[in-house]
């Protein structure tokens, strides 16, 4: 592993000589309130946003719950001295607190080879090129599902990356979870990166092609009995909305969960009226159980194995792997021209006045982990091995977590620099074995975004 972090960074050496560098960009965009002293440095920056949703739902069986909702309602800051920058947001939507992004980042002093920068505080991790990209600069209503499922999201970490015109190496450490706040044990770690080679990137087009990584050591859990320690982690995703931001068609509990490994490889290209842009996700779970407490703690029972060697067959124990991906595409129909930041390998925001384009997405997520010829029973709400149905001992390590593809076109308008509207229609195909009734989902959805 150490390896594959390694070897983007140092193939970025190569590149040093590259000519073009965009300057970091300020994430609070248009802020009514800022000051600024240039004598010492200094800039403040502060501003909000606020996304509301409308949405109808069309299904077969299990309805959805049509109506609005203030989807994101944030309060960001900015602060910048010198070539130290401080960043925070926070959300209040749903009218719940819910903290976002904090982190300070210390800028190296910039060169005509790249620019140089280290980040520590709560934000995403770098490994995926959708999750990065801020809801308000995506061009549809909400991430794939496959990313919502798959991708890693916020965390507690530390990053250095390096950019310029051609190549970008972003890679970090990241904590488990960001209050300390597990049952016992001590926290995992996470080495997260993503890496970015431009073939073409100049006023007119842009061509990259990037590869995500992320391994995940998962140390917390629950506890099970005095000697036997429980991991986990439950994957899941939205419908691709967020009115109805139900997971239960879409989610997968994984016991045992010891050690995670992603791998996104990812293609972007642009040019001034058209963009595609797409991102699979490999995602592959390895396990590890205590068996010899496990063994002894049910010795005893009525039905209890007699020794180790049977308690494992009947009890077995296997990795488990969910994928998926999506391919975007938008036309600028009127406005100037799509844009692309250098810094974070991303496509900017239609954020031009009076702009519109036309954008359409094809997306699947494969939560299921399914062995050949296993019966699912939906009375029983299991999984039995080779078909046969008992109550001793088959335990299937099937996973039934549900398998989406969704279709979806959209409309978005931006009105000026504080004011974009968004309208989509969505056609999802489910096969989830716990919901065998809910096959055609379909979604017409409209959101207001301001900003200022």
């Amino acid at each position: 592993m150490k390896k594959q972090i390694l070897f983007p960074v140092l193939l970025a050496t190569v590149f040093l000589g590259a000519g073009k560098v965009q300057a970091q960009v300020e994430d609070v965009a248009n802020p009514l309130l800022r000051y600024v002293n240039r004598d010492n440095g200094l800039r403040f920056t502060a501003g909000g946003r606020l996304f509301t949703d409308v949405a109808y739902y069309h299904s077969e069986y299990t309805p959805m719950r049509s109506g609005a909702a203030i989807t994101d309602a944030r309060i960001r800051t900015s602060l910048r001295y010198k070539q130290f920058y401080f960043y925070a947001d926070f959300d209040f939507s749903k009218g719940i607190f819910k903290q976002k992004n904090i982190f300070a980042q210390y800028n190296f002093k910039e060169n005509f080879r790249g620019i140089q920068s280290v980040k520590a505080g709560y934000f995403c991790e770098p490994s995926t090129m959708a999750y990065n990209t801020s809801l308000y600069n995506y061009h549809f209503i909400s991430r794939p599902a496959v990313v919502n499922a798959l991708a890693p999201v916020r965390s507690l970490g530390i990053t250095y990356k390096f950019f310029n015109q051609y190549v970008l190496a972003d890679q970090g450490i990241f904590a488990e979870n960001r209050y300390n706040n597990q049952i016992s044990g001590f926290q995992g770690v996470t080495l997260s990166g993503r890496w970015v080679y431009r073939f073409v990137n100049d006023d007119y087009m842009t061509l990259h092609v990037g590869l995500g990584l992320r391994y995940a050591r998962i140390n917390t859990g629950k506890v099970i009995s005095d000697d036997a320690f429980e991991t986990g982690v439950e994957v899941e995703s939205t419908m691709e909305t967020y009115v109805d931001a139900t997971t239960k068609f879409l989610n997968a509990d994984v016991e045992w969960a010891r050690n995670i490994l992603n791998v996104s490889p990812e293609l972007l290209f642009k040019t001034d009226k058209f963009f595609v842009r797409g991102e699979y996700i490999y995602k592959r779970l390895y396990k590890s159980r205590p068996d010899n407490e496990l063994f002894t703690n049910q010795l005893g029972g009525v039905w209890s194995w007699t020794t180790l060697e049977s308690w494992k067959a009947g009890n077995p124990l296997r990795s488990t792997k969910f994928q998926g991906g999506y391919v975007e595409a938008g036309w600028l129909i009127m406005g100037n021209r799509y844009t692309y930041n250098d810094e974070y390998g991303l496509l900017d925001g239609m954020n031009e006045n009076n702009s519109l384009e036309l954008v359409a997405r094809y997306s699947i997520v494969n939560l299921n982990d399914i062995n050949k010829g296993d019966f699912f029973l939906i009375g029983k709400q299991r999984f039995y091995p080779g078909g046969v149905v008992a109550d001793y001992p088959p335990v299937s390590t099937s996973i039934g977590g549900g398998k989406m593809q969704a279709v979806t076109v959209g409309l978005n308008y931006t009105l000026n620099q504080y004011i974009k509207v968004m309208g989509e229609y969505k056609y999802s195909r489910l096969n989830n074995v716990y919901h065998p009734m809910d096959k055609n989902f379909n979604e017409l959805q409209m959101r207001l975004m301001v900003s200022f």
